[in-house]
């Protein structure tokens, strides 16, 4: 007797050779793409992360050509106050001049600051986090508006503008009592470093010599540590503003 052999002899599906071969150009798909994704973001987030430089560093210029040539203390004074980089960590600011500035906790971790340097603007009355608890209904949000109002108020009466002076070491002008002013009634309150050691915390080329000469502005990259020397490997993935605004890029091409 013969056996019939019809279409449906054969069960329908992949067999285990199919299957190895999918997987195998499904890994070659992703070996090629995700490392040009990844490279693709890179690129982005470094793009970005210049363009934020210029902008602040333009802001501050603004502030400087309104101060009688002085710079900013802090960069909430110009409106990028705890402003984070395209990698989620604020960006770095130091004024060579007053010794202040922002994001100089790497400087910390270095040894290089002290950590008393960084405190609440003016003493205790900028000081106070500004929190408040989740409203419940109306009534709740009505109670928080006016608590932050109250809170704002109250920070912004209490500034102590020659306790300000003392830890900056020189008397501030109207520009920058009026724009500490504008800070935190925005902002609730913020701290800023003071009477930092500018020689050893400043940013220095491979060869050591100094970045800028007017002030530090820069991100701390995606492994988010830095070193004085762009010579040691901490610092070659930051985005950083060189030459007083010559150059922005990575300063492992600088």
């Amino acid at each position: 007797m013969r056996l019939l052999r019809g279409s449906d002899s054969r069960q329908g599906g992949f067999t285990l050779l199919e299957l190895m071969i999918v997987v195998s150009i499904l890994a070659i798909v992703a070996s090629i793409g995700i490392p040009q994704y990844v490279s693709a973001l890179r690129t982005a987030r470094i793009g970005k992360a210049k363009h934020e430089l210029k902008t602040i560093s333009n802001a501050i210029d603004a502030f400087t050509a309104n101060n009688q040539g002085k710079l900013p203390l802090s960069l909430y004074q110009v409106g990028f106050g705890g402003r984070n980089d395209p990698w989620g960590v604020p960006y770095c600011y130091l004024n060579y001049a007053d010794g202040t500035g922002d994001g100089l906790d790497w400087a910390i971790e270095q040894g290089l600051v002290d950590p008393s340097a960084f405190g609440p603007l003016g003493g205790d009355g900028a000081g106070g986090d500004g929190g408040f608890g989740r409203p419940q209904g109306l009534q709740g949000v009505q109670a928080q508006v006016q608590g932050v109002q109250t809170e704002l108020e109250g920070a912004v009466q209490q500034l102590n503008y020659e306790a300000i002076s003392t830890q900056v070491g020189r008397v501030l002008s109207l520009v920058e009592r009026a724009t500490i002013t504008d800070a935190v009634r925005s902002n609730g309150s913020f701290s800023i470093f003071t009477g930092v050691q500018v020689e050893s915390t400043r940013r220095r080329d491979r060869y050591m010599f100094p970045l800028n000469t007017d002030y530090d502005l820069f991100s701390l990259g995606p492994d988010h540590r830095t070193a004085v020397s762009l010579g040691e490997a901490a610092g070659l993935d930051d985005v950083i503003r060189a030459n007083n605004g010559g150059y922005y890029g990575l300063a492992s091409d600088y």
